[in-house]
């Protein structure tokens, strides 16, 4: 493979020099797992990749049998509270 050169903020630069310090690993290594994290290379099942992202993360799941009529539940108050604050600002002026 061919190397290329980018600039980067050298504050950025040190954020990866040092994180890359800490693994024992290149900032090239640092920079590849970074990059996959978000955007994996081969196309691969996005979904797949997501379901793994979210479990491998440090989530103190909850587990609703109602999560979906529950999760509508709590978006309607919160347009709901989002509305009356615009009425009561709005009465302010």
């Amino acid at each position: 493979m061919t190397d290329r050169t980018i600039t980067l903020r050298s504050d950025l630069v040190e954020r990866l020099e040092a994180l890359a310090g800490q693994q024992g690993r290149t900032v090239d290594e640092v920079f590849g797992e970074l990059l996959n994290s978000y955007a994996p290379i081969g196309g691969g099942n996005w979904a797949l990749a997501v379901a793994e992202g979210m479990e491998a993360a440090d989530i103190d799941w909850i587990d609703d049998p109602d999560a979906s009529v529950n999760s509508r539940a709590h978006f309607e108050r919160h347009l709901r509270e989002k509305w009356e604050r615009t009425q009561r600002d709005g009465d302010d002026g």
